[in-house]
């Protein structure tokens, strides 16, 4: 998949470039789909931090605002992986681990990290 990644934005072609509020902190890809995270500054409280994309740039979904185990305002979501049953696994600050379906964001499941 190509694209590149410069501060705030994202590039797919030279006519498809994506402006974000804040900094892309980390992207991942999954069978064919962008998965973004931003970096949410200090003192800004943002839980939807995450994004993605099919392959060309097209917009698919942002989190859903997700129940958390730990109740706190500062919960963004800082990082992600793909577990062993190969899901999308995302993880913020509050001690929470959402399963989202890639293609469509929708919650799978959560778990408690700590």
């Amino acid at each position: 998949m190509a694209y590149s990644k410069n501060g705030n934005q994202i590039t797919f072609t030279e006519d498809n470039i994506v402006d974000f509020e804040y900094p892309v902190d980390a992207i991942f890809e999954v069978d064919n789909i962008l998965v973004v995270i931003l970096k949410i500054p200090n003192g800004v409280y943002d839980r939807r931090n995450v994004f993605a994309f099919d392959r060309v740039g097209n917009f698919l979904w942002q989190i859903k605002d997700v129940p958390l185990y730990y109740k706190g305002e500062d919960c963004p979501f800082v990082g992600a992986l793909i577990n062993d049953q190969n899901e999308l696994v995302l993880f913020n600050w509050c001690d929470t681990a959402v399963i989202v379906e890639p293609s469509t964001g929708d919650l799978v499941r959560t778990y408690q990290t700590k």
